[in-house]
């Protein structure tokens, strides 16, 4: 397969061949982007985009198929935080729902160890009560006090444990103030200056385009601990996805990013020069319109083309 100038899948040769013909499009209309004059590489950067698009894709597939209630069990060995949140939103439980989207950002996906660690903390170790939002949001103390108990057994080194990608620097911890307990008594504060999520989300949305809402709602997250730009990007995008809220990103968020932005100076600048994130980001709003992918993609596509830019490597869940 000539990398150059094909998907790395046959599957998505379509799809790779509308969006290169976009990208040129962009540079015609706009500006000529030397991050990927080398056609391998541009041909990585539209592999990314695909699956980028692709992970949207994977939130669509949970939203429109039947779910099993093993799915919603953290006591059991099919349970899965995303699909559980979709059953309860469904049955009505809301709370619950957003409360697991939540553990699913905070906790991640291990590579390996998979969704152990929101299994064994939400499942409180096969015990019950198990740590829904009725039990975290009434006792959040006693909470910080299990999670101190059941520290060693947590974090035991049987087999492969840790949080996702993305939160890979977080910690369990019951008593640093940038650990689970914290981040989830701070989560149960900032939901509870209204009477629950349903209010809470109502009352930054209300009046608001979904632009504006996500902006509105980006910057209220800022007093949860330990959620920077990727965590409240990814919950809010989580809620997006999974249809609990219509909102939406006006941009990719690049201000205090890592990835994302090394990713926008390679593309537009071809170089680690570091003009200031507003000017790549109206660049990338462009790119988004013209090249017909949403802004989030972007986000997730150049963050992952960056770290290996001339060869493919597959993020998808």
């Amino acid at each position: 397969m000539n990398t150059a100038s094909s998907a790395y899948r046959p599957r998505y040769q379509k799809r790779f061949d509308e969006l290169t013909v976009k990208v040129g499009e962009f540079e015609r209309q706009e500006k000529r982007l030397p991050g990927i004059s080398d056609p391998i590489v541009r041909s990585v950067l539209i592999n990314q985009l695909i699956d980028s698009e692709r992970r949207n894709q994977y939130f669509d597939h949970i939203v429109s198929r039947p779910i099993d209630s093993d799915t919603a069990n953290p006591h059991n060995e099919h349970f899965n935080p995303l699909k559980a949140a979709v059953y309860h939103w469904r049955a009505g439980a809301t709370d619950e729902a957003f409360w697991l989207v939540f553990q699913y950002v905070h906790f991640g996906k291990h590579r390996i160890a998979g969704w152990r660690y929101v299994k064994e903390v939400y499942g409180r170790l096969g015990e019950h009560p198990i740590w829904s939002w009725a039990e975290i949001s009434a006792n959040t103390p006693e909470f910080r006090l299990w999670l101190g108990e059941n520290q060693d057994h947590l974090t035991r080194k049987d087999g492969p444990r840790g949080f996702g990608n993305h939160r890979k620097y977080a910690s369990l911890s019951h008593e640093s103030p940038q650990g689970t307990a914290s981040v989830f008594e701070s989560y149960v504060d900032w939901i509870m200056t209204a009477q629950d999520h349903l209010h809470f989300f109502d009352s930054h949305c209300r009046g608001r385009t979904p632009i504006d809402a996500f902006e509105a709602l980006y910057v209220a997250m800022g007093t949860v601990t330990n959620f920077g730009r990727v965590g409240k990007f990814d919950y809010l995008m989580t809620l997006s996805r999974l249809r609990f809220l219509d909102i939406r990103p006006g941009h990719a968020y690049l201000d205090k990013a890592t990835g994302p932005l090394a990713g926008a100076h390679l593309l537009i600048e071809g170089t680690s020069s570091k003009p200031s994130a507003k000017s790549l980001s109206a660049v990338l709003i462009k790119f988004s319109q013209i090249v017909g992918v949403t802004p989030d993609v972007v986000e997730d596509a150049i963050c992952n083309w960056q770290k290996s830019p001339d060869t493919f490597r597959s993020f998808v869940l």
